[in-house]
């Protein structure tokens, strides 16, 4: 059973946005929509129960973690 689930927006909209977002299968599956959106992106990691996480800085070839 997964214990988070992700989703990617691009970072220019600082807060989380569920209702804008791109929701994820899987931290893989983030990182390929986040190269889609070809600008900065954060993939958050949506926690089973707590608050959404910034996690995942993803710019044009690379990614760092926060």
């Amino acid at each position: 059973m997964p214990t988070a689930t992700f989703a990617v927006q691009p970072t220019a909209w600082t807060k989380f946005d569920p209702n804008g977002c791109d929701w994820a299968t899987d931290i893989n599956h983030a990182y390929s929509i986040a190269q889609q959106w070809q600008e900065e992106c954060m993939i958050w990691r949506i926690p089973n129960s707590g608050n959404p996480m910034a996690w995942v800085r993803v710019k044009e070839d690379h990614f760092s973690t926060n």
